[in-house]
């Protein structure tokens, strides 16, 4: 996946503060991080998907529509993730001082990229 991992490098070289990034399924499984030697994203993975099924069924509830983005700040990072399909999310890990508005942004364009490696 030579290609997955260009874009999530892109990704991460073009967020101001981005630390690593990664693509997960919604099985809860770590399909592709970088950077690969970093810290391992498995459990950020899984535990992405719970949130993001439980959001998304909050927000069925509210009938507001698809979710498309969530965003989480912790006192040593900001985790933003993008939903990509209905399998696929990306998630950039960024210091609390991330620039949240290019993670949006160059995510927004790398998705994308991203599903054509897929299709």
């Amino acid at each position: 996946m030579q290609e997955l991992d260009q874009i999530l490098a892109y990704l991460v070289d073009n967020v101001d503060g981005a630390m690593s990034a990664a693509v997960g399924g919604m099985d809860g499984l770590l399909i592709e991080q970088y950077p690969a030697q970093g810290q391992d994203l498995s459990l950020l993975a899984a535990e992405q998907t719970n949130i993001l099924n439980n959001a998304r069924s909050a927000y069925t509830q509210l009938q507001s529509g698809a979710l498309n983005e969530l965003i989480i700040t912790a006192e040593k990072l900001i985790a933003y993730t993008r939903l990509l399909n209905d399998e696929l999310f990306c998630v950039i890990v960024m210091n609390p001082a991330g620039n949240i508005g290019k993670a949006r942004l160059y995510s927004e364009q790398a998705a994308k990229r991203i599903l054509e490696v897929f299709a």
